[in-house]
């Protein structure tokens, strides 16, 4: 038995999460994912003070949500999260949220690598300085990658600056920023139709550091709105953000 699913977490979702229109914003998912991620890592000794002390740190490579009910005011909501597999150095785990009689509300999977702080590289080796503990194979998502390789046409929404505030103690733009980002790109009829939202995808590929200039994209594929993160002072991508209707 995994013991890392005998955790459960109360969690909301508070009002800063819901835009004016009582939807749940496409950042707020990974606000919650993220809180839980942090309270169950240092439950299991796991977290930044375990990590740091060997110049390693948790980086998000990709996040994967899908919405089974949405919610559309502040809600009391139990989540759970576990380690399911580990392919390489890319670290796979699994999250449920539920409500009070135990419906699922939304669930989602996500990987991620330990990063060698000092020279910003994936930390490799086979063995790990710390125990992580036997993978549970029991898979939330179908369809899951830690990559996005689809190309498409984009046209640009925007020009924008890695702000201070965006920058988090790993010294980078922080995850949920991206999320943000993608929103921001939204028009308003966009905005509205998050009622429908089933799936977002976002995959962070290269870091934005304080002061970066990057271009905001936006492109469409059927039923999915793409928005990309374009680093102009690397000339690289930061970021997609895939949200399937």
């Amino acid at each position: 038995m995994n013991t890392e699913t005998e955790y459960t977490y109360e969690t909301y979702t508070d009002i800063q999460l819901l835009n004016e229109k009582g939807l749940i914003k496409p950042h707020a998912y990974q606000t919650m994912f993220g809180a839980i991620a942090d309270k169950h890592l240092s439950k299991i000794g796991l977290n930044v003070d375990t990590t740091m002390k060997y110049n390693l740190a948790w980086a998000l490579i990709s996040l994967s949500v899908e919405i089974e009910k949405h919610i559309n005011e502040p809600t009391k909501l139990f989540a759970k999260t576990w380690h399911s597999e580990k392919k390489g150095p890319f670290y796979r785990r699994e999250y449920k949220f539920m409500n009070e009689k135990g419906e699922t509300i939304f669930k989602g999977s996500s990987y991620s690598i330990l990063l060698d702080i000092e020279n910003r590289s994936i930390y490799r080796k086979k063995e790990t300085p710390f125990s992580i503990g036997e993978p549970y194979p029991e898979f939330m998502l179908d369809n899951l990658s830690a990559s996005f390789k689809e190309k498409h046409v984009y046209d640009k929404v925007s020009e924008r600056q890695a702000l201070n505030s965006y920058i988090d103690c790993l010294g980078h733009v922080n995850n949920c920023r991206y999320g943000e980002f993608a929103y921001d790109a939204l028009s308003e009829t966009e905005v509205e139709n998050l009622q429908n939202l089933k799936r977002m995808d976002i995959y962070f590929l290269s870091e934005l550091r304080k002061n970066d200039h990057f271009t905001v994209l936006k492109a469409y594929d059927g039923d999915k709105i793409l928005v990309r993160g374009h680093n102009n002072d690397k000339n690289d991508i930061s970021f997609d953000v895939v949200m399937t209707f």
